[in-house]
């Protein structure tokens, strides 16, 4: 898979989260896999009642999309879809941006987010520093993936220890400064909290906090 088409995933996978939607979308690929859901949507539509697809079937279908769909006809999709952004954080890559309410756009958004990042560190330091790293590392090291759950608060405190060979604990007001500037958010759930970076600004992140780390002569 390509850096671009990796990209074009986690876009679709964050915004386009209705059976429906995906059902339309893979019909306007031309996707033959959802061929078989035809007669259910139909249905489903003089019905009113509700579509849907197995999970398990989805993420292929949603793989497939991501291969085949153009960029024109994935802004011609979110300009009459209008997602919501339920996890408020947007979309920043390096192919594309999106804001909810504004137009999906082939923009690369790197340096927004590496500027964003240098700027957070300037308040929260080397603290803020070391959170992002681990969650960074964490999810290379295949921790966690997608968009709902993320690191552990305990995985997260371990590769702190590893990174600067000492115990660095976050302060309070570091979370809500770095979400702030949409680098980091809380995802899982209030049972099982976890914490996450957007994963397409995650190349952005470790790049700036390189730059950072370069910036502060070590």
């Amino acid at each position: 898979m390509t850096p671009k088409t990796r990209e074009r995933l986690i876009l679709l996978k964050r915004f386009v989260r209705e059976d429906v939607d995906i059902y339309r979308l893979g019909e306007q690929v031309g996707l033959e896999r959802v061929h078989k859901y035809r007669e259910e949507f139909k249905r489903r539509q003089v019905s009113r009642g509700y579509f849907y697809i197995p999970y398990d079937e989805k993420d292929g279908i949603l793989n497939d999309i991501a291969d085949s769909i153009s960029d024109e006809k994935l802004v011609d999709f979110f300009s009459n879809l209008k997602p919501t952004d339920w996890l408020g954080i947007g979309f920043k890559g390096q192919f594309y941006t999106y804001s909810e309410g504004e137009r999906l756009t082939m923009r690369n958004a790197s340096e927004d987010v590496k500027k964003d990042v240098l700027e957070a560190l300037n308040q929260v330091g080397e603290r803020g520093y070391a959170l992002l790293k681990a969650i960074a590392e964490l999810h290379d090291l295949g921790k966690w993936i997608g968009d709902y759950y993320g690191a552990t608060y305990a995985d997260i405190l371990a590769q702190i220890r590893k990174l600067c060979g000492k115990p660095l604990l976050p302060a309070p007001r570091d979370f809500p400064i770095l979400a702030s500037y949409r680098i980091y958010y809380k995802s899982g759930s209030r049972k099982h909290p976890t914490h996450s970076i957007p994963e397409e600004r995650i190349d952005s992140v470790k790049e700036a906090l390189e730059q950072w780390m370069g910036l502060k002569g070590h």
